[in-house]
């Protein structure tokens, strides 16, 4: 049996709901942007009224958020939450699978090695977060080619930032999956973690903490500081290295771990 193939076509079931839902929400977001364009004015008058307190917990900025960079940096924040929570959950699916099934004995009689296994279930999980990100990435530059949107180079920031955002949120799925000795159900926890770190991103811009915009992980690559300054070198490292860290202690623990029978 190839076990990439078996595990694209179960993984495939869970992407296509949440791709239609992530689209759907992303080009109706991005088609309201003419019509605010048309009520700019109006529109920062009254974030101008906003506490700051208001603004910066939202990542709002007045003065980049007319153009559409700016625009999508505020958007994509909704996005991006929904996005790491399918991370999370296909991290937790694909290799924890058998816990779920509780089929882990069915490991011992699959004529391939757990290395093996753990590679090729990683890898439907990379190829499906490429497709969702390619197809996130047509939407955004096609709905400003409909509307003769004029983009610039933060726009590339925010899609590739938000790549790694959700890299991270992968393989720590993948490395809840292999640390929780029986698995019930994805979807709570990978919401509740989704969330949970979204909410510290809202308390960490109120407080104007870097430190604790990092813990957040979102705020490695926030959405609003992207838009404006481009990606932290700082936090690019901290963010690879989150990668890497996490994919080999999931890896290490998967390879090494004694199955139920």
């Amino acid at each position: 049996m190839n076990t990439f193939r078996h595990e694209w076509r179960l993984h495939g079931r869970l992407l296509r709901g949440w791709l239609i839902a992530i689209l759907l929400t992303l080009a109706l977001f991005l088609s309201f942007y003419p019509a605010f364009q048309d009520g700019l004015d109006d529109m920062v008058a009254m974030m101008e009224g906003f506490p700051p307190e208001v603004l910066r917990g939202f990542g709002l900025d007045i003065d980049s958020f007319a153009t559409y960079s700016g625009y999508l940096a505020y958007i994509y924040v909704f996005v991006q939450l929904l996005l790491g929570i399918l991370s999370i959950m296909s991290g937790m699916i694909l290799v924890g699978r058998e816990k779920l099934n509780r089929s882990s004995d069915f490991l011992f009689s699959k004529p391939v090695s757990r290395r093996g296994l753990w590679l090729a279930k990683v890898a439907v999980g990379l190829l499906g977060l490429l497709i969702v990100n390619s197809l996130i990435t047509a939407v955004v530059y096609g709905v400003s080619g409909v509307f003769s949107i004029p983009t610039d180079g933060a726009i590339g920031s925010i899609l590739v930032s938000s790549l790694l955002v959700q890299l991270i949120f992968f393989f720590l799925g993948t490395l809840i999956a292999v640390l929780k000795r029986r698995l019930q159900t994805v979807t709570s926890s990978a919401t509740a973690i989704g969330f949970g770190f979204y909410f510290l991103l809202i308390v960490a811009r109120l407080l104007e903490d870097d430190q604790f915009l990092r813990l957040s992980l979102y705020g490695l690559f926030d959405t609003a500081q992207v838009q404006r300054q481009g990606v932290d070198p700082t936090n690019l490292t901290i963010g690879l290295g989150l990668i890497i860290l996490l994919a080999g202690i999931s890896y290490r623990r998967y390879v090494t771990q004694d199955l139920e029978v």
